[in-house]
């Protein structure tokens, strides 16, 4: 299921091709560190409704996954991004939790490809 909706290939084709399918596992391989290193964080910010910190997280993590072509991760960081940003009521948990969901997909996908490039 998760092979169908996100594909190496695909994602090199996306940053216009011509790039080693191994490097851009190895890129994965980082935002996924990446992403695991800022969760906590972002948790605690969503949880506390630290707007600022939500802002500043959901626009770093926006911009990474953008680069990747994780079109509905960066979707969802965009959302708590701008509605962090101008300080609007908005269900920030929920939408954390689909964050959360997107996350584990992208996880699970990574881990079950990555062995196919030496990672």
């Amino acid at each position: 299921m998760n092979e169908l909706k996100y594909d190496i290939k695909k994602i090199v084709e996306f940053l216009g091709g011509g790039i080693d399918e191994t490097i851009i596992a190895s890129l994965i391989g980082i935002f996924v560190s990446s992403v695991n290193d800022e969760f906590p964080a972002f948790a605690e910010a969503v949880a506390a409704d630290d707007r600022s910190a939500i802002h500043k997280i959901g626009h770093k993590l926006k911009g990474s996954s953008a680069n990747l072509g994780f079109e509905y991760f960066r979707k969802l960081c965009e959302d708590l991004e701008q509605h962090a940003r101008n300080d609007l009521d908005f269900d920030y948990k929920a939408a954390f939790e689909q964050l959360g969901t997107e996350k584990q997909s992208i996880e699970e996908w990574f881990d079950s490809v990555k062995a196919d490039y030496g990672l």
